[in-house]
């Protein structure tokens, strides 16, 4: 009886599980034969600040975000599984800082471009992050090439800069005679004027680069995703400042916040890609040609003719169909029996006479009306069905999650649940798992 209330819960949710394990296995098999298909491109734009870590150590008490300059940049990646990809970058804008002090002015600003080529690893590919999670972290790191082009603000529109060994900077050295009197302090006006040089070294104004990505993906859309980054830029030389203290490279630092578009197919669209979910509302399960959304009369038998509302048609209204129906021009108003004949006043008295007749026994059934063999019977059965241990079948790992109540048991309520879960991409069954839950309950 049980089984027959999960039938009747779930008979079109099962048949389309059917339709779909079938077709999901052909969509699997055609997808892994053309796995590149699906993986289109993915674009990506973002803006952020940079900041420059050398030898120029700034004033104290600053960070790394003190003399930050702005940076944007875009990307493309491509997946080439369901955990790793390859992403190509371009990142433009400025690193700049300044030193002053008593005992050095240093400052620069550089303009720079760097392109690079990453390896990537998505953590919400479904094996250590669900690919439905809103929230997913992203690394990378790879090889890249950098150009740039010191520059320095020593002088402003009335000349040159002159540190003095008060940290101050005036309009005349400190070695002049009379500069104490005649000298005036000076501000900057923070315009990188002056190519900068190495007074003894002639150094490359482009180098390559190692930069290490690490961020946090957020899920806007099925297709728009927001990134929030930090970059860090490793670079083979120590002359983005113009100043090279030995031993160490200069490097940077860069925070962005950026938008990515996603060509490809996602893995939920792709799973159903192949199956046209408008035929559902054309179902038509007894063939009668009407669909089941409107058929008033299911189940109705092979060759049948039909009204609009898929019932077999009565052309004499009698209430009898015409394909059961022996008399097929029944008076209008006229009472009929089962085979749709009307029933005659000589019918009417056949059947009271009938009825009169039937004489009605009420017997009280007894135990001392079986005999010892049969009693003896009867208590073996009822002692063994009483000592017998009921087996149970135990839940696969797979559907262990199913069981809401946790009473060991997936019931009809909860079979229709998974597959109502399944449909809105909220858990990690396929098609064909649900088949075999199916046949799981049954099995119980």
């Amino acid at each position: 009886m049980q089984n027959l209330t999960l039938v009747n819960m779930i008979t079109k949710k099962f048949k389309i599980s059917i339709a779909l394990i079938s077709l999901c296995i052909a969509a699997k098999t055609n997808a892994q034969e053309k796995s590149g298909a699906s993986k289109m491109p993915s674009i990506g734009g973002h803006v952020g600040v940079l900041s420059y870590m050398g030898d120029v150590s700034g004033s104290k008490g600053t960070t790394i975000y003190t003399y930050w300059k702005p940076g944007f940049g875009f990307y493309l990646e491509k997946k080439f599984g369901n955990i790793f990809g390859v992403t190509a970058n371009g990142l433009f804008g400025k690193v700049s800082k300044s030193q002053l002090d008593e005992t050095t002015f240093r400052n620069f600003e550089t303009s720079i471009m760097n392109f690079d080529l990453n390896l990537l690893l998505d953590f919400d590919n479904g094996k250590l992050i669900n690919q439905t999670s809103v929230f997913a972290p992203y690394f990378s790191i790879g090889v890249g090439y950098l150009t740039f082009d010191p520059k320095g603000d020593l002088e402003n529109k009335y000349g040159k800069y002159y540190h003095w060994s008060d940290g101050t900077l005036r309009d005349m050295a400190q070695s002049t005679p009379g500069a104490d009197t005649l000298s005036s302090t000076v501000k900057r006006d923070y315009e990188y004027e002056t190519s900068l040089k190495d007074s003894t070294k002639s150094y490359p104004k482009s180098t390559f680069t190692v930069p290490i990505r690490f961020g946090l993906k957020f899920k806007l859309a099925p297709r728009l995703d927001a990134r929030l980054g930090v970059a860090y830029i490793l670079a083979f030389t120590d002359y983005l400042d113009n100043y090279s203290a030995g031993g160490n490279n200069d490097n940077m630092f860069y925070t962005s916040f950026g938008l990515q578009f996603n060509f490809a197919t996602s893995e939920r669209d792709a799973k159903y890609k192949d199956f046209d979910f408008s035929k559902l509302d054309k179902a038509d399960t007894d063939g009668d040609g009407v669909k089941d959304d409107d058929d008033l009369c299911q189940n109705t038998p092979p060759n049948v003719k039909v009204d609009a509302k898929g019932c077999p048609l009565d052309g004499d209204k009698d209430g009898v169909p015409d394909h059961l129906d022996k008399e097929s021009n029944t008076a209008s108003g006229a009472m009929v029996n089962s085979d749709g004949v009307t029933i005659t006043d000589d019918m009417l008295a056949q059947m009271n006479s009938q009825k009169d007749s039937v004489k009605t026994e009420r017997r009280v059934f007894k135990a001392e009306d079986l005999s010892k063999t049969e009693m003896d019977d009867i208590l073996k059965d009822y002692e063994k069905y009483n000592s017998a241990t009921p087996t149970a079948v135990a839940i696969p790992e797979k559907y262990k999650a199913l069981d809401i109540d946790k009473d060991n048991y997936i019931s009809a309520k909860e079979v229709t649940n998974a597959i109502d879960m399944f449909f809105e991409g909220e858990n990690k069954l396929t098609a064909k798992d649900l088949h075999q839950l199916i046949d799981f309950y049954f099995q119980q």
